[in-house]
């Protein structure tokens, strides 16, 4: 089938693809209450880089059909691609239960397992499916990526031996991940020899992703910082603004963007950075950290209002997966531009009130003492004073509250008035 030729390598072409899409959708079409049809249609949607209908198509495979495997494997698989690690690990369990001994079904779970970073429990699973299956590269590679991750450089090294020399078909996959090993082992010649014998389809795929960014990282490494930026850029151009597929790839794209920023900034030209930053804040669950540089450069240009603007977007609209440490001291940024360092209020119901407190709620559960100090700042100079005294005491519960910077903190000026600030300070 088209789309499984491409999942695995053989075929990666566009033309693959949109067969693989065609065969899937005629199968609804000619069985529309087929679990399976409707499973083939998920991983198609899948591998062209849309998860939501995706997961759409799984579920409905699921409902369709509880009893059998195929609906619960794709929505497991969609979901890890989707990072949803804890749900997929169920779907894929749900799946190990109906196909106890179907080496796909399996890979699947080991695959969740291992993003997990639960790396005993994949690699023994990969073994299961590699005895029921021993011809089979997928198992075979899972199992040498799972090594990679978990840092048993020898094994990993073995195994990645053993599939360039044994296998003679899916070499591209096995050379992304052998690739990946060298790089790490810091044998960036030799990674970027293997990159090279991998031939690039003209898609945004998340092996044509990891080819171009692994490229991009490698020439970096050995200092030819021109070609890396031609990389870089590439990875930038190949994936639309609504991406919609794994969230590896999403992060590619963000890391490239930092490194061409970097670039550009050494070189001084800061009216490309500054285009850089503007086009990758564009673009859906942008890292707050981006906005953070944008607003800073529009700043020194008397343009803080605009800045902020950019704040308050990346804060409202951010990754689920956001660092809370970058997400607080975004929004303390963003509250010193737009209270002009505590010296105005935040209008109720404004757009800088509303990314203040989105951001409360996604810190919330956060255990880290620092995110919460730095939201309470943030919080001060709204003059929520309410909000910091408890963000104060979050910070306190988590360990973090240093009382000697807390007393001299400028942003708490307002906030010393209250009664509970001081008994905060108290030993």
């Amino acid at each position: 089938m088209a789309t499984a030729r491409f999942i695995l390598g053989f075929d990666e072409s566009a033309d693959s693809l949109a067969e693989g899409l065609k065969e899937a959708r005629q199968a609804v079409d000619l069985a529309p209450r087929d679990a399976l049809a409707h499973a083939t249609l998920a991983l198609a949607l899948a591998a062209d880089d849309h998860l939501t209908p995706a997961l759409e198509e799984a579920r409905r495979a699921a409902d369709l059909d509880p009893g059998n495997a195929e609906g619960h494997v794709a929505v497991g698989i969609v979901l890890r691609l989707r990072r949803d690690f804890d749900a997929s690990l169920a779907a894929c369990r749900r799946a190990g239960d109906l196909a106890p001994e179907d080496p796909r079904v399996l890979v699947a779970l080991a695959d969740t397992l291992r993003e997990l970073e639960r790396y005993p429990e994949a690699m023994e699973i990969y073994g299961q499916a590699i005895d029921l299956d021993q011809d089979a590269i997928v198992p075979q590679l899972g199992a040498a990526t799972a090594l990679l991750k978990a840092s048993h450089m020898a094994g990993a090294r073995r195994m990645f031996d053993l599939l360039l020399t044994r296998w003679n078909y899916a070499q591209s996959r096995v050379r992304l991940g052998a690739a990946a090993f060298l790089a790490l082992s810091q044998d960036f010649e030799g990674a970027l020899d293997l990159y090279d014998g991998i031939d690039l389809p003209q898609n945004s795929s998340l092996p044509t992703l990891l080819v171009l960014f692994g490229k991009g990282y490698c020439l970096q490494q050995l200092q030819r910082d021109a070609e890396a930026e031609y990389f870089f850029s590439t990875v930038v151009e190949r994936v639309p603004r609504e991406y919609d597929g794994p969230a590896r790839g999403r992060e590619l794209v963000f890391q490239a963007y930092d490194n061409l920023v970097r670039y550009f900034a050494q070189r001084g030209r800061d009216r490309k950075v500054e285009s850089l930053l503007k086009d990758a804040c564009a673009r859906p669950q942008a890292p707050t950290r981006l906005a953070r540089r944008l607003a800073s450069i529009l700043d020194a240009r008397g343009k803080a209002e605009e800045g902020a603007a950019f704040l308050e977007k990346a804060i409202l609209s951010a990754n689920p997966e956001e660092d809370p440490l970058e997400l607080s001291e975004s929004a303390l940024a963003m509250a010193r531009l737009r209270t002009a360092a505590g010296r105005r209020r935040l209008a109720q119901d404004s757009p800088a009130a509303r990314a203040l407190d989105a951001a409360a709620s996604r810190l919330a559960a956060c255990t880290m003492g620092v995110a919460h100090y730095r939201l309470a700042r943030a919080q001060a100079l709204a003059g929520e004073h309410g909000a910091a005294l408890a963000s104060l005491e979050r910070a306190r519960g988590h360990g973090y509250l240093p009382v000697e910077q807390m007393a001299q903190e400028p942003d708490f000026a307002a906030l010393r008035q209250e009664a509970g600030f001081g008994a905060l300070l108290k030993p």
